[in-house]
């Protein structure tokens, strides 16, 4: 399955996420905190990160922009109650490829971390955010 790292500062939050991923079989890890997020990069390669938006020391997207500086290829998931359209956009602009409002549609992350998992962008096919997430609707 997936390796994924998930960047939450809520401990509840953080702590269920990671059992229900786990429970799927993911191996995960966690972080809550963008440097705590940054260290565990340093240390491991994921295939998948979470990510919130509101972090306590720095936001969300100017974490993602810290990653991609060094990880063009981590699938990278925004997860906040912050959905506007201006929200989705920022969080395209500083490099996250979904963009997921909370309270998460569980069955839709599933199935698009079951698709990550096939492989689609370790073979070189390139899939859009907004195809992937039709294809894991459809």
């Amino acid at each position: 399955m997936c390796s994924i790292l998930i960047v939450e500062d809520h401990d509840d939050t953080r702590r269920a996420f990671a059992g229900l991923l786990r429970s799927w079989g993911h191996q995960v890890f966690t972080s809550a905190s963008a440097a705590d997020g940054l260290a565990n990069l340093a240390r491991k390669k994921v295939d998948v990160i979470l990510s919130d938006i509101g972090l306590p020391d720095e936001s969300g997207y100017s974490f993602i922009a810290h990653v991609r500086e060094n990880d063009s290829d981590v699938m990278a998931i925004a997860m906040s109650a912050y959905f506007t359209a201006g929200d989705q956009r920022r969080g395209r602009e500083a490099g996250f490829d979904m963009y997921y409002p909370k309270p998460v549609d569980l069955l839709n992350l599933q199935t698009v971390l079951g698709r990550i998992n096939s492989g689609s962008r370790r073979t070189g096919e390139e899939v859009a955010p907004e195809e992937a997430l039709r294809r894991a609707a459809g």
